[in-house]
């Protein structure tokens, strides 16, 4: 048995060839034992049946051994396989757990934060301040745990709709004004046209997830673009949300690669920049799932994704 480069790894029987002695037999495993071959070796001397018999015996015996090897590394690899999917499986549990576990106390710390920051006197402009950090730093945080917990029920394939009777552009304009301290903090302009004003049946925690991604990518990656464009349309039943920048864009070759989870394009511009790489898999994963899509587009500059949703309409004058 020797290996790819023809070094003998383990050898049968006591005859030894001379040095230069070409091999009477080859034969080539297959994978994962693609490198290693069996080489027959036999004195000059011997021929006829007693040739045969010897090949066969010798050749048969490293099957065999081969054969046994072969199901003795599958074994090993199935069970580092499994091995790797349960502490993976245990992971998520864990990360849901604890993403759980912080959600309730940050729940009351921005609501605290925005009651306190509510009753400030204006002429405290320091206090103000600072709370604006706090409020802005919890909801970003929100965001965050939010993200895990949708990956961690999309992973259990329990990701479910529940629609209510709403406007898109309100939704929209609440995740908008969420995120203007952090886009004034970047002297990002926000121009939002709204053409989606309608009621309808649409799951608000749905589209806030998916705006809200797109959004924070704005702000991590097209900040120095120092613009963020949402333009809203609706057509019959289909709600259309783009959401564009004037930042450096995003290249050809990982246009597609950007929805893969934990993917993040590499460049001086994204390189050190906090995230996880889940946000536009997440954004896809809930358009999909709300009857539609969600596509990077075309721009002259910077990047633009173009959402679709599935909403009917809500009879004027009724409810769901």
């Amino acid at each position: 048995l020797v290996d790819a480069k023809g070094a003998p790894i383990y050898e049968w029987g006591a005859f030894v060839p001379v040095e230069g002695q070409r091999p009477r037999a080859t034969l080539a495993l297959s994978y994962p034992l693609g490198g290693w071959s069996l080489a027959f070796y036999a004195s000059p001397q011997l021929s006829g049946t007693g040739l045969s018999r010897g090949l066969w015996f010798n050749v048969g015996t490293a099957l065999g051994v081969v054969v046994i090897a072969t199901i003795g590394l599958a074994i090993y690899f199935y069970r580092e396989y499994t091995r790797d999917i349960r502490l993976a499986a245990q992971r998520v549990s864990f990360v849901n757990q604890v993403s759980h576990e912080l959600k309730t106390p940050l729940t009351n710390i921005r609501m605290y934060a925005e009651l306190l920051q509510r009753g400030l006197d204006d002429s405290d402009e320091k206090s103000r301040t600072h709370l604006g950090v706090i409020v802005s730093e919890s909801q970003r945080l929100s965001r965050l745990i939010g993200n895990v917990l949708t990956f961690s029920r999309r992973e259990r394939h329990t990701l479910k709709l529940r629609t209510e009777p709403a406007s898109v552009d309100a939704i929209i304009g609440a995740v908008l004004d969420h995120y203007r301290p952090a886009l004034d903090a970047k002297e990002i302009e926000t121009v939002f046209k709204s053409g989606a004003p309608d009621q309808v049946l649409v799951d608000t925690d749905v589209v806030e997830q998916i705006v809200g991604n797109l959004i924070s990518n704005v702000e991590k990656y097209g900040a120095n673009g120092k613009l963020l464009i949402v333009e809203t349309s609706q057509d019959g039943d289909e709600v259309m949300i783009q959401v564009a920048d004037a930042g450096p864009g995003i290249p050809e070759s990982e246009r597609e690669r950007v929805f893969e989870p934990f993917y993040r394009v590499s460049d001086r511009l994204s390189d050190g920049v906090a995230g996880t790489g889940i946000g536009l898999a997440i954004a896809r994963e809930l358009a999909v799932l709300h009857g539609g899509a969600l596509i990077l587009v075309s721009s002259e500059r910077g990047a633009a994704f173009l959402v679709t949703l599935h909403c009917p309409r809500v009879p004027k004058g009724g409810g769901a």
